[in-house]
C-alpha cells in the first residue's frame, strides 16, 4: 500500500475472482500502487455486480445512492472495508470525487431497461464508467491531466468498454438490457424491440460487426494517445491487450454470442498481457 494507509485489505486477491483482466493487469503496476488500483476496478466489480443482485431498480437506486452519500459526506468508519477502502486510497491521492459521482450516476442506466438512444449517449456512458476508471487509474500512477491522458483514457475506455458489453451480451440478452445504441439498429432495419425479441439472425451479427469495428478504431487512437504518455502510466493501459482478443472470439462465436458470454482463458490472458508490456 501507498504510505499513509491504514487498511491492509488484499484487493488485489478479491479482484482475482470478481475481474481477472483487470487483476491481470493490475500485476504490470509498480507495488507502491497495485493495491490501490486493485481497489478502485474492485469497487467497480461491486457497482457493476447491482443490476444482478436486484429484481428491481429501486432497491438497487437505494444501493448506489449509499454510494453517493459516501462520496459527498467522506465518511465511512465502521461502515466496512469496501468504503473504507474507497475513501482512503481517494484522499491517499487526491482523487476528483465529482468523477466518482458521475460514474455512480451512469451506472443508473444499468438498473433500467431502456435502450440506449444513440452513439452519443453510448460513448458518454462508456466514458463515465470505464473511461473513468483509466483516468483514475492514471492518477494513482502519478500522471498529471492533459489533452493527450484524455484522449488516451476516452478512447481506451471505449475500446475496453465495447469489448465488455460484446463479451457479456448473453447476460444481457438474457435480462433484456440493450446496450446497443438505436440508432446503429435502426441503421441496419432494427427496433430495439426487435433486437430482443426476434430470433437472432444476419441483422444481429451485421450490428455486431459494426460494433467490434468500432471498438477497434477506439483502440487504435488510445494506443497513439499512449505512445506518447509518460512511461510511468503505461501500465495503466494494460487492459489494452485484451481488447483484440476479445473482439476476435466475438467474431468467431457467432450467434452463440447471444447464448453463451465470452471470456478469455486464464493463460491467454497472461501472455496478452505479458507481451503488451514488453513489447510495446
Amino acid at each position: 500500500m501507498t504510505k499513509g494507509h491504514t487498511d491492509t485489505t488484499d484487493w488485489l486477491s478479491e479482484l482475482k475472482t470478481r475481474d481477472p483482466e483487470r487483476y491481470t493487469a493490475c500485476l504490470y503496476l509498480p507495488s507502491a500502487i497495485r493495491n490501490d488500483v486493485a481497489c478502485l476496478y474492485t469497487f467497480d466489480a461491486e457497482i457493476s455486480h447491482i443490476p444482478e443482485l436486484v429484481s428491481e431498480p429501486m432497491p438497487g437506486e437505494v444501493r448506489i445512492q449509499f454510494w453517493r452519500d459516501l462520496i459527498t459526506n467522506g465518511s465511512a468508519k465502521g461502515v466496512g472495508p469496501m468504503a473504507e477502502s474507497l475513501l482512503e486510497v481517494v484522499e491517499q491521492h487526491s482523487l476528483p470525487r465529482e468523477v466518482l459521482y458521475n460514474y455512480l450516476n451512469a451506472r443508473v442506466f444499468d438498473l433500467y431497461h431502456d435502450p440506449m438512444p444513440d452513439m452519443a449517449s453510448f460513448e458518454g456512458y462508456l466514458g463515465e464508467t470505464h473511461s473513468i476508471l483509466f483516468q483514475l487509474a492514471a492518477f494513482i500512477a502519478g500522471g498529471e491531466p492533459g489533452t493527450r491522458m484524455a484522449d488516451a483514457c476516452g478512447h481506451a475506455g471505449v475500446a475496453f468498454g465495447i469489448a465488455r458489453l460484446l463479451a457479456s451480451l448473453a447476460r444481457h440478452h438474457g435480462s433484456q438490457r440493450i446496450y446497443i445504441p438505436e440508432d446503429i439498429l435502426a441503421k441496419h432495419g432494427m427496433a430495439s424491440s426487435n433486437w430482443l425479441s426476434e430470433p437472432v439472425g444476419e441483422t444481429h451479427l451485421q450490428v455486431i460487426g459494426e460494433m467490434v469495428q468500432l471498438a477497434r478504431s477506439h483502440r487504435k487512437l488510445a494506443d497513439q494517445a499512449v505512445s506518447g504518455l509518460a512511461d510511468k502510466i503505461a501500465p495503466v493501459f494494460i487492459l489494452l491487450a485484451f481488447v483484440e482478443p476479445l473482439l476476435k472470439k466475438i467474431e468467431n462465436t457467432g450467434s452463440d454470442l447471444f447464448v453463451h458470454p465470452v471470456a478469455l482463458g486464464n493463460l491467454q490472458r497472461q501472455w496478452v498481457a505479458l507481451k503488451r508490456a514488453v513489447f510495446f
